[in-house]
């Protein structure tokens, strides 16, 4: 059925949640005098850091300098962050299958090979696509329309795994198929359109089998 297998990777692949949010509260409060909770910054893990930090109101001319800094500030926190459990385990088994794996990330070709690449894991993927290479990014369809462009496997064939409703509207608005990696979401009823949970990596396997 799936040929080609596409994973998102914060929240997915990789739990950098608390690093992430960590840095950023580092950021926002100890360095920006501002007042936020975990709560608060948590909502937009796994979006687009611009879009994330103007839906926490944000001045735009404050972003760029917040973005660097919080960037930076993640090097303290990176011992937090590492690879989900049962992940390397499901990609190797995946790959004694005759499909793709792909990443559709929001992260940057940057951030890309100084977050992920240092994991080990970027030569497992056939395809990759960071925000990066396209002008539009979720919850938009583009990155998963540039994946199947790449990849020349059709959307039909293809299923895309992440943890936020970005990546729900991004799998449904290419004609893919969402899978929810329950092991990485914070569910609070925002996927009644998912096409598939996951409660761990395993459990993908099935659905290529």
């Amino acid at each position: 059925m799936f040929k080609n297998i596409v994973f998102d990777i914060d929240g997915t692949l990789i739990d950098t949640e608390k690093a992430y949010m960590n840095s950023l509260l580092e950021v926002l409060n100890d360095q920006h005098h501002l007042d936020f909770t975990y709560d608060q910054v948590v909502t937009i893990f796994g979006i687009p850091a611009k879009e994330g930090l103007e839906s926490l109101g944000i001045a735009d001319k404050d972003i760029p300098d917040i973005m660097k800094a919080w960037y930076a500030a993640f090097a303290d926190f990176a011992d937090l962050a590492g690879i989900f459990d049962g992940i390397i385990n499901t990609l190797k088994t995946l790959q004694t299958f005759d499909v793709d794996l792909g990443i559709v990330t929001s992260k940057t070709l940057a951030e890309f090979k100084s977050v992920f690449d240092p994991l080990g894991l970027t030569p497992v993927f056939n395809n990759v696509v960071t925000a990066s290479d396209t002008k539009q990014h979720k919850p938009g369809p583009e990155p998963l329309l540039k994946m199947i462009e790449i990849s020349d496997i059709p959307a039909d064939q293809t299923l895309y795994i992440g943890d936020t409703k970005y990546d729900l509207d991004c799998a449904h608005g290419a004609g893919v198929k969402f899978g929810l990696a329950g092991w990485g979401a914070h569910n609070n009823g925002q996927f009644q359109d998912m096409d598939y949970f996951l409660s761990r990596p395993a459990e993908i396997i099935d659905l290529v089998r």
